[in-house]
């Protein structure tokens, strides 16, 4: 399990030295340490004194900074808040590191505390001075350097926490004290220029007025959600954090609490939320609500917000969507996820069904801050549903654009910025960067106009696209940088994921004594290694400036680093081969040098493949795609295919082996590693929603086995896999019944369960009774005898589906609950999805309505989240049979909305069978006779696949009863005409002899 954060108290005096603060926050930030300060403690009657000294408890570090004033001595006693906050400290036996204002720093008569204030902080001073040893501030600046070196010597010689995974949840105060769950130091807030608009409105949203924006108005009193919609960069956090501390106290007096979540958090799932929210409003322990059944959570949660006024401001909501719930979440351009309106639904449906319910509220009033609007909010012409709005945030308005230039002390008349500005979309990213580097142009800083004349080349308006008008701005954003910094941002250009900054100090700081890499056998002579800092100050004044030119994004949180997509494409793409080059070859220094997981089975993350991860792609780009694709099947295949089901990353990476196109071989030397490496993505395609792309793929891995049985055999059961999935449901059974003759002529028994497993699948497709039920227990026989539980999880599971078509419910439940039970052993992502669908279609089939709904949702949400198309398409159906068989036919239809286009696309003919006959089951139950016909016809010709008896059984005999009892025909369709198929090769799927065939040739 991952540590918390070191957690640092800052005790200082607060009037006299606000920007210092500031400065401290971002140092531990930086350090990936967590500061506690009073000003993220909500507004609160509790004693000062107590809630200092809380703080100091909490602490494992105390980090004290003493200026002029001694602070606040509270009534009753003889020191200040300050002095015992380091009393404390002392007495809790704590590191503790004290800072001191220079007598060179500048300071204000106002800041200067005199008569028996000034002689207790000369004391106080003397003691701490005597106590400990002291650092010296000149600036603010000054002072964040001191506190950087000082935690960074201490954290690389006490490191014992994981800073990529943190979260913090405050106490929950009594209502109605403001509830802030995740204080807003973890958010990505930044100076707050202009959007007066946005404000007024969300103002106008709680004082009645009419709303109007976009093109779209409504009634105030008739929204309770409010989405605040923005691409990343805009600024919708610090808008709504403003409003929420500033505006909204003010004119919503009467409310019965306010609650600001934020769904960044690690542990800020949509559960926890529901279970704090309730615990706030109802002023009940969490360990209470915690006992109350999820469902039973969630009424109780609506009632009481329908009941009394609250305000509650859900954060950053896009990450519990479908886009942001996945794996390659870090990847995504949001601009065109927003288009994909199956992407904006919540990767669980009870959340959008809470959403919407939500929008009903009468009382409460819910503020959405998110990259994308979610689709559960919208009607299906793309509308904001009754009850709902949405603010899209775009560019800056123009007075909002200056201003925010201005906000950089840099020159320039408005009318001459202003159709600069428009050829980015006044962008405040772009306007960032590019007062960035004016303000730094050394002949005439801050000079718009002189820094034009000096760079006639710079003329934006010439370019009709946004994103060339945006690269061109960026390129000369990014003259003005020293190579130190160039090298920092070339850099984090070069990692695939968003970098740590720990990640960045080992390859930029040089430490004591370090001087070559570590050599290693066979290597030969290291080079040394040529870092730009010698100290983590310089690498944070390199980073401020590349954050304050805009070039550079800062994730507080996790204490990562990342570029735009366009800074990316800009600064990649303008370095020469050599630089990148060498890039990679530092990366590739470093990330070889770590160590790495070595069973698959502890991988619990992504982040646990970080650097196997950044590793195989700097071999991509230093053109050693052997060295990758071994890397690849070493580190990372078995993890992500096994583990933790990542089918769309072993997708992205595997394809990196292709640099000459999908239609040609991977640049890999071996014969073998080609065909392993056409095989292990077509198995990636399988399961992310492309069974058809798979089919070519491992077709072409098996024609390249020709020579090498074993190889085949895997390629041959795989295909069958594909086939079946695509409708081919004879060729998948010729290719089974191949790869069982190579595996019994092998005694490969392994394999040979393998091809019993598919085959028997095909076979229950089809409603083969006998065979299909030989060839799964033979397969689980063979399995058996090498394997104690495993794999006969996920093969219990299919027998499982064979017991639900032949509707042996009961059967299959047991079946499911037992593959459940082995899937926890092994610990499989697609085992544990498996199981779970099953386990929710048996108890459906039993009539056990909770059971079935549970289960299915369960299923649904980890299947998105992995992105396993082949899971969640029949969680979906099965779904929107319960949703129908319940009577909530708007949700069921819904549920099959989703259906369509994935089982489309696959394409999943079987699924998508089934779909249509629960849409004509639903059109029968309203009267809609014709639209009933219709698609009990599409799940007729879907099920034919390649006719009766290589047909889709179940859905094809569904259909027909459908259009008996309409009184509609069968369509007319091809019968199967053995002739036009290559002959189906002869063997016994049960022979006698347990695991031989008999005679071999």
């Amino acid at each position: 399990m991952p540590q918390e954060k070191l957690t640092v108290m800052i005790s200082s005096t607060a009037r006299d030295l606000p920007e210092h603060r500031k400065e401290i926050l971002d140092a531990c930030a930086r350090q990936g340490m967590f500061p506690l300060m009073m000003e993220h403690l909500p507004a609160m009657d509790a004693d000062a004194i107590d809630a200092s000294l809380k703080m100091v408890d909490d602490a494992e570090i105390y980090l004290g900074v003493f200026a002029h004033r001694y602070g606040y001595v509270p009534a009753g006693h003889d020191i200040s808040i300050t002095e015992m906050e380091y009393n404390r400290a002392v007495e809790r036996k704590i590191p503790r590191f004290i800072f001191l204002m220079h007598e060179d720093h500048p300071v204000k008569a106002a800041d200067v505390e005199t008569g028996t204030g000034a002689e207790k902080l000369h004391r106080f001073k003397e003691r701490v001075g005597s106590e400990r040893v002291v650092n010296y501030f000149t600036s603010p600046a000054d002072l964040r350097a001191h506190v950087i070196n000082t935690l960074s010597h201490y954290r690389t010689q006490h490191e014992k926490r994981d800073v990529t995974s943190f979260h913090y949840v405050s106490e929950i105060p009594a209502s109605p004290e403001v509830f802030i769950a995740h204080p807003y130091t973890l958010l990505q807030t930044h100076t707050l220029i202009g959007r007066q608009p946005e404000l007024e409105l969300l103002t106008d949203w709680i004082t009645g007025k009419e709303l109007e924006a976009d093109g779209r108005r409504a009634a105030a009193d008739s929204v309770r959600i409010m989405s605040v919609v923005a691409i990343g960069g805009m600024g919708k956090s610090a808008l709504t954090w403003k409003w929420f501390n500033d505006i909204a106290p003010q004119e919503m007096q009467s409310l019965a609490g306010r609650m600001w979540w934020s769904f960044y958090e690690s542990d800020a799932t949509f559960e926890n939320f529901v279970t704090r929210a309730l615990a706030y409003v109802t002023r009940r322990p969490v360990e209470e609500v915690q006992r109350i059944p999820a469902p039973e959570r969630e009424t109780q949660l609506l009632a009481a917000l329908n009941r009394e006024p609250y305000l509650l401001v859900l954060d950053g909501l896009e990450r519990i969507l479908i886009a942001y719930a996945r794996m390659d979440a870090s990847h995504l351009d949001d601009s065109q996820v927003s288009k994909e309106r199956n992407l904006r639904k919540t990767a669980d449906p009870r959340v959008g069904s809470f959403l919407k319910k939500l929008a009903q509220m009468k009382n409460s009033r819910i503020l959405v801050s998110s990259r994308l609007y979610p689709a559960e909010l919208e009607t299906d012409g793309g509308d904001p549903i009754p009850g709902s709005f949405k603010c899209n945030i775009i560019g800056l308005a123009d007075e909002d654009a200056v201003e925010l230039w201005r906000a950089f002390k840099v020159t320039g008349s408005r009318d001459e910025l202003l159709p600069v500005f428009a050829t980015f979309g006044k962008h405040p990213l772009l306007i960032q960067a590019l007062a960035g580097e004016v303000k730094r142009y050394h002949r005439a800083p801050g000079n718009f106009a002189e820094w034009r004349k000096a760079n006639p080349q710079f003329e934006p308006t010439k370019f009709p696209r946004l994103q060339d008008a945006m690269a061109h701005v960026l390129e000369f954003a990014l003259r003005g940088l020293d190579e130190k910094s160039k090298r920092v941002l070339h850099t984090i250009a070069a990692f695939r994921m968003p970098t740590g900054y720990d990640t960045l100090a080992a390859l930029l700081v040089k430490r004591d004594g370090e001087k070559k890499r570590p050599k290693k056998k066979g290597k030969g002579k290291q080079a040394k290694i040529s870092k730009p800092c010698t100290e983590e100050r310089e690498l944070d004044a390199m980073l401020t400036e590349l954050e304050n030119r805009g070039l550079v994004g800062w994730d507080k949180r996790a204490n990562r680093y990342d570029l735009h997509p366009i800074v990316r494409g800009v600064v990649w793409g303008g370095l020469g081969e050599d630089t990148r080059r060498g890039v990679y070859t530092i990366l590739h220094a470093h990330f070889e040098a770590l160590p790495m997981i070595d069973d698959y089975s502890q991988v619990n993350s992504l982040e646990d493949l970080t650097p196997a991860i950044e590793l195989y792609n700097t071999l991509i780009g230093l053109g050693r795609y052997d060295d990758a694709a071994l890397l690849f099947y070493e580190r990372l295949d078995d993890a992500t295919l096994y583990r933790l089901s990542a089918s769309r990353l072993r997708v992205e990476l595997l394809e990196m082996l292709f640099p000459d196109g999908m239609d040609q071989p991977p640049l890999l030397g071996r014969p073998d590693a080609r065909s392993y490496t056409l095989n292990g993505l077509s198995q990636a395609y399988n399961s992310a929603g492309q069974p058809g792309r798979a089919v070519q793929l491992v077709r072409r891995a098996s024609e390249a086995y020709t020579d090498v049985e074993e190889g085949r055999s895997i390629t041959l059961s795989n295909l069958s896999r594909a086939l079946a999935i695509c409708g081919a449901l004879y060729h998948s059974e010729v290719a089974a019944h191949r790869g069982l003759i190579i595996t019994r002529k092998q005694d490969d028994h392994f394999w040979e369960a393998g091809c019993l497993h598919w085959l028997g699948s095909t076979l229950g497709a089809r409603g083969v009774a006998n065979e299909s039920e030989s060839s799964l227990q033979r397969a689980l026989r063979l399995f058996g005898a090498q394997f104690e539980t495993q794999p006969q999880g996920v093969l219990n599971s299919h027998v499982a589906q064979r017991a639900l078509w032949f509707r042996e419910f009961a059967v299959a439940l047991s079946l499911a609950n037992r593959a459940w039970e082995l899937a926890q052993v092994r610990n499989f992502e697609s085992d544990l999805i498996e199981a779970a669908r099953r386990q929710g279609e048996a108890s459906l089939g039993l009539n056990d309505f909770a059971t079935a709904d549970e289960r299915l949702h369960h299923a649904l949400t980890r299947a998105r989240t992995v992105n396993l198309v082949e899971e969640e398409l029949p969680a979906l159906v099965a779904l929107a049979e319960l949703r129908r068989r319940q009577g909530e036919v708007t949700a069921a239809r819904e549920f099959l909305d989703d259906v369509w286009e994935a089982a489309e696309r696959g394409p999943y003919p079987l699924f998508h069978a089934d779909a249509y006959n629960v849409l004509a089951q639903i059109e029968r139950d309203e009267g809609n006779k014709s639209a009933a016909v219709e698609a009990a016809t599409k799940a007729y010709r879907l099920a034919w696949c390649d006719g009766p008896p290589f047909a889709y059984h179940w859905g094809l005999e569904k259909a027909k009863q459908h259009l008996k009892e309409l009184g509609a025909p069968e369509p007319e369709l091809p019968p199967f005409d053995e002739s036009k198929f290559e002959p189906m090769p002869e063997v016994e799927i049960d022979p006698e002899d347990e695991f031989h065939v008999g005679n071999r040739n």
